[in-house]
């Protein structure tokens, strides 16, 4: 098995209850239950089949060791399961295990778009996450139904176990739902749901607003694109600024298609993540409400076992009751009073279950929200500085548009005419940054490999340049360098670029092993 730390999950399978179990009359406590171990990293995403069968269907491989008893042995390699077996374990986990969390099962195909890297990367990411919370959970890793799922053929499975009815389903589940809860005396659990379902309505809503907000931003995009190919018709040979017409045209070109692949990058690294928050917080929503139902049943028990006690001690004082009544009222109170006993079992154990899996949800999500905010804001701050770099790129032209100093100064006074000869400095790169006042040491070699001055829309703006080397090159604005579905292509040779999990990647044709691991030791932001 590979032993990357960061891609398997050690998981300790005790016993949830251990902690509640109180010592001997002795003094002696009783020792933990066997701890397992389950390992596992999925290697390798598929999608064949039609274009809807990749985009719903796609095929998840993964390694698997584990030392759990339901498995008929230790290793796993290999193991090839679709996108509907995993929802086929998803539905009888949800319906067997009704006192954890079943993590919600992720998209299958995220807002990258199919067949791309970074929606590989992405999927199998979201994959890997999801079988290290089966894994975490205790209860959900000795269920026998994940050994079945493991080992069954490609594409075979389906649940060999019948799970246990729910409380209530259908049209009785939703009229019982608007019904006030029963009193709960755990106070933790009875605030858990109402901020769950707060989560749930929130991220709904931060999803909804996000998408709306990436469309306009698409639309922005194509009015940018025209924008600028209505100043490069303005290119008029005998004019005197004309060439600085042409490069504006290309500058905002290749702006509006920085905003269209922002807006790509928006739904992708947030939105989805919010979709997914909304799915796994309805799980928990439900599995709440399983618990309220079947305390419902509970205090029906309750109330039936008394009414039946107090009529079998009415007929057993009556002199002239019949015997047969008599057994009869009495076999009823038994099967009451058992009732009553296996509600209030059930209803206590999913109760402590639920206690210890509020705390790790509660992490999972901070976590998962952290992560999402952090990817979402770097990726934002990546293309924005590669829009104000393009933007950088006319400046000198402008200023060089009059001898006052062009549009630089807005009306104030004339720019002095030695720095109007010398192009002007950049104000992000390795050795400083002009917006946040950071100042860095920076070789000469460093120099050559400037991430930030040297974006993947360059081709774009200089066109121009291009052609009067190279003939054959061809000069028109819509015929710029394509971008994938997060903008990340290579750059020219020597020049930095990003791959699909947002680091860096350098020409290592120019680089030695030392002077990359100081290149990549000097963040640009």
């Amino acid at each position: 098995m590979p032993s990357e730390p960061n891609s398997s999950i050690d998981t300790t399978a005790e016993n949830t209850n251990n902690e509640n179990q109180p010592s001997t009359s002795t003094g002696v406590v009783k020792k933990p239950a066997k701890t397992h171990k389950f390992i596992v990293k999925v290697t390798a995403l598929e999608r064949v089949g039609n274009s809807t069968n990749q985009r719903e269907n796609p095929i998840v491989i993964f390694d698997l060791f584990t030392d759990v008893p339901a498995f008929r042995k230790q290793q796993h390699r290999g193991v090839k399961k679709t996108a509907d077996e995993f929802k086929e374990l998803f539905r009888y986990l949800v319906a067997a295990v009704q006192e954890t969390f079943v993590p919600s099962l992720p998209a299958t195909c995220s807002s990258y778009g199919p067949n791309t890297d970074e929606d590989r990367h992405k999927t199998m990411k979201n994959y890997q996450e999801w079988l290290e919370r089966i894994a975490a959970d205790p209860l959900l890793l000795k269920n026998e139904e994940v050994a079945f799922f493991v080992q069954s053929d490609f594409g075979t499975y389906s649940p060999i176990n019948n799970p246990p009815t729910q409380p209530a389903s259908g049209l009785k589940r939703k009229t019982l739902k608007q019904l006030a809860p029963p009193y709960d005396e755990v106070l933790q659990l009875a605030e858990f749901r109402p901020l769950v379902k707060s989560v749930h309505r929130v991220s709904q809503e931060v999803q909804s607003k996000l998408s709306k907000v990436s469309k306009q931003r698409r639309l922005l995009s194509q009015e940018e694109t025209a924008l600028g190919q209505g100043f490069t018709a303005l290119q008029n040979d005998t004019h005197a600024h004309s060439g600085l017409y042409k490069r504006f045209g290309r500058v905002l070109a290749a702006a509006g298609d920085v905003d269209s692949v922002e807006s790509t990058l928006e739904v992708a690294t947030f939105a989805d993540a919010m979709g997914w928050l909304v799915k796994d917080t309805y799980v928990v929503k439900e599995a709440l409400t399983n618990r309220h139902l079947i305390m419902r049943e509970l205090l029906q028990a309750q109330q039936s076992s008394r009414g039946k006690q107090e009529h079998a001690r009415k007929l057993r004082a009556k002199r002239d009751a019949s015997p047969l009544k008599v057994d009869e009222a009495l076999r009823a109170l038994r099967a009451a009073t058992l009732l009553e006993q296996e509600l209030t079992a059930k209803q206590r154990l999913i109760t402590n279950n639920m206690l210890s899996m509020r705390s790790q949800w509660l992490q999972w999500y901070e976590s998962f929200v952290t992560s999402a905010i952090k990817e979402f804001t770097l990726r934002k701050i990546e293309y924005e500085r590669k829009k104000l770099t393009l933007l950088e790129r006319v400046r000198h032209d402008v200023r060089r548009a009059d001898n006052a100093g062009g549009l630089s100064r807005l009306g104030r006074e004339a720019h002095p005419p030695s720095l109007l000869r010398s192009p002007p400095r950049n104000s992000q790169g390795l050795e400083g940054d002009d917006w946040a006042g950071d100042q860095r040491r920076r070789s000469s070699l460093l120099s050559q490999h400037d991430s930030v001055t040297n974006t993947d829309f360059d081709r774009v703006v200089t066109a121009d340049e291009q052609q009067t080397l190279n003939p054959t090159v061809t000069s028109d604005p819509t015929a710029a360098e394509s971008t994938d579905a997060s903008g990340d292509n290579a750059g020219g040779t020597g020049t930095t670029t990003y791959s699909a999990n947002g680091e860096q990647d350098i020409n290592d044709t120019s680089l030695d092993a030392r002077n990359a691991a100081s290149l990549l030791g000097l963040a640009t932001f």
